[in-house]
């Protein structure tokens, strides 16, 4: 490897740790493997989501020179298992740049799907947009780590500092702030005292705590199924049991619980008492912790909507380190839910510059589009996450965006039946179409017994009670719509406050013709979650309550709700009102027809 002293770049030769190959030479073959592939860049993920997103692409000359891209490290060591240890030592030193206001560093998301890549660094630099990568590789055996790392100017690729590490596993810590402050230095930042002393700051004592810590970052970031929150909180209670002063660990462990809430997985006070127990014992440990402000945000924000709590402490954690992803995006996402939809953007897109290939960010961006009724923004976001292969992001925004765009049920129906499950849209766009029957043969072949987000819960029985109305069934559909009312009532009880259950609860007795019970229902899912508290799911539920006006005959108040919620954002769209059966009985009303012409696209 090399070091970087007054006489320049100079060849070292580290003492190899007992039992390990030499990595200088796999380290060079490697790097003359990128040097010498023939990789042809197409168009450039990095200038393509600045172009159809932001509007403008990236020249030369406006990348910054202070821009740095951590690649995965490689793993060398014998065991396989250690794989978590290397990814996890690459998150940390991200980490720790992103705590160094004058750096641009891409975060974690992006960087990952370049492990093991073949393509050159120059390709790679392009493609996020920054001027130097780091890369390296880790070798751990006998107690000992090995970690060889070297920050090239993507532009010549010339090195402009390298190093290698050999200590033992517990300086791993050190090594990891030592790497940032080197680089620091390498790229000619300001690291102030403050700034080095949060570099500096130790996660734990404990190797063995800070590997479950790291497991748990692993299944964090392998999204937020059930399966995945429930394995990082065994993971990260592990990690606090051995070292309970492991602030970041706590952190992370309360930020988990209180996920598991707002993904409807568990909505008891008791979870959300276990994550509380644990932020404050991060806050009581590191209160000027990035992390550990993150995680007592998230608590505020998903746990309680207290927007306010919430965005004081994103804010914060945004300050103590300027490139930290997940500060900037929330505060977007808080912004979006206190309807000030510009400023939402503005730091969501802010997030992805530097996470440019997180697909979870990205579908956030379009989400918001969508409810301004951007649709050609949204379809350009869902060509860029098509190309990092995610068929989500096309189902739920790209089909959404057209149908909203053209109300083209068929259309989104045969895409949709290219592709295995998404039963839940397949089941919305056949009502779309009142297929009826095929509505049936869906669920006659679901094991689902009821088909829910975050902002809907519809029990099985209520698709078939709208199926067997669509058919002339009047017996089956009030079954099965007195039994979609109980399976509620049971849920209401459980959770009360659940806006969800109201919400399905009043479009069943609507359909039952119990006209009071239907708008009470639909009243009480407003009151658990208006606008005002919520402007992003908020119409949703005023969408709700407009469509059991209109189902029950109360015509004007339908038409009020309807006119307004054209006006606001995630209101209604054209395609909704052209083609919903619910609205079969306004469709010839002047007001209604007025509407639609007014949220007719242009183009």
């Amino acid at each position: 490897m090399y070091d970087v002293g007054e006489k320049g770049m100079v060849r070292t030769k580290p003492t190899l740790v007992e039992g390990q190959e030499d990595t200088r030479s796999l380290f060079a073959r490697k790097r003359i493997w990128f040097l010498s592939a023939g990789v042809v860049a197409a168009i450039l993920l990095g200038y393509r989501s600045s172009a159809t997103v932001f509007g403008y692409k990236i020249s030369k000359a406006e990348i910054n020179n202070k821009s740095i891209a951590v690649l995965p490290f490689d793993n060398y060591s014998t065991a396989p298992e250690d794989q978590y240890f290397s990814d996890g030592i690459t998150e940390v030193i991200i980490a720790n740049l992103a705590k160094i206001k004058d750096l641009k560093v891409i975060s974690r998301t992006s960087v990952m799907e370049y492990k093991n890549t073949t393509k050159k660094l120059k390709d790679i630099a392009k493609e996020l947009g920054v001027a130097h990568i780091l890369e390296g590789s880790i070798q751990r055996a006998n107690g000992r780590v090995r970690v060889v790392g070297q920050l090239i100017d993507a532009n010549t690729d010339k090195h402009i500092w390298a190093e290698t590490y050999d200590k033992k596993e517990s300086d791993i810590f050190e090594l990891q702030s030592d790497v940032a402050i080197e680089i620091a230095k390498a790229l000619k930042s300001e690291l102030s005292d403050e700034v080095k002393s949060r570099i500096n700051e130790k996660l734990t004592d404990s190797t063995i705590a800070y590997e479950y810590y790291l497991k748990g970052n692993m299944h964090e970031n392998a999204g937020h199924s059930k399966e995945n929150l429930l394995a990082a909180i065994s993971e990260y209670e592990r990690a606090v049991a051995i070292d309970p002063e492991f602030a970041e660990a706590h952190a992370q462990l309360g930020r988990m619980h209180v996920q598991i809430k707002w993904y409807r997985f568990d909505l008891s006070a008791n979870r959300m008492r276990i994550s509380k127990k644990s932020i404050d014992r991060a806050m009581t440990l590191k209160p000027n912790n990035a992390i550990v402000r993150v995680a007592r945000g998230k608590y505020y924000y998903h746990g309680f909507r207290d927007y306010g709590r919430a965005l004081s402490d994103f804010t914060l954690a945004r300050e103590l380190a300027p490139g930290n992803t997940s500060a900037i995006y929330n505060i977007g996402l808080i912004y979006r839910r206190l309807g000030d939809y510009e400023k939402s953007i503005l730091n969501i897109e802010q997030a992805i510059k530097i996470d440019p290939r997180s697909v979870l960010m990205l579908q956030n961006l379009a989400g918001s589009y969508a409810a301004l009724r951007q649709y050609d923004k949204v379809k350009s976001i869902v060509e860029i996450t098509d190309d990092l292969g995610s068929i989500r992001t096309k189902t739920t925004y790209g089909i959404s965006a057209v149908f909203n765009k053209s109300g083209d049920a068929l259309q989104a129906k045969r895409f949709l039946y290219n592709l295995e499950g998404f039963e839940r849209l397949k089941l919305h766009y056949n009502l779309m179409l009142k297929d009826y029957n095929e509505i049936k043969r869906i669920l006659s072949n679901s094991s689902n017994e009821s088909y829910t987000n975050v902002q809907g819960y519809f029990p099985k029985s209520y698709y078939h009670g709208l199926a067997d109305s669509g058919l002339g069934r009047k017996s089956d559909s009030k079954k099965y719509f007195k039994q979609t009312i109980t399976h509620l009532k049971n849920k209401i009880n459980e959770h009360p406050e659940d806006p969800r259950f109201y919400a399905t609860m009043g479009l069943t007795y609507a359909r039952l013709g119990e006209n009071n019970n239907a708008i009470q229902s639909g009243l009480e899912a407003i009151k658990i979650l208006p606008v005002s508290k919520d402007a992003m799911f908020g119409p949703r539920y005023e969408k709700n309550l407009s469509i059991i006006y209109s189902i029950i005959g109360e015509k004007n108040k339908a038409l009020e709700k309807i006119e307004y919620l054209s006006l606001i954002p995630n209101g209604f769209h054209y395609g909704e009102l052209l083609s919903d059966p619910a609205f079969d009985l306004l469709r010839n009303e002047p007001r209604f027809q007025a509407v639609i012409q007014k949220l007719k696209p242009q183009s």
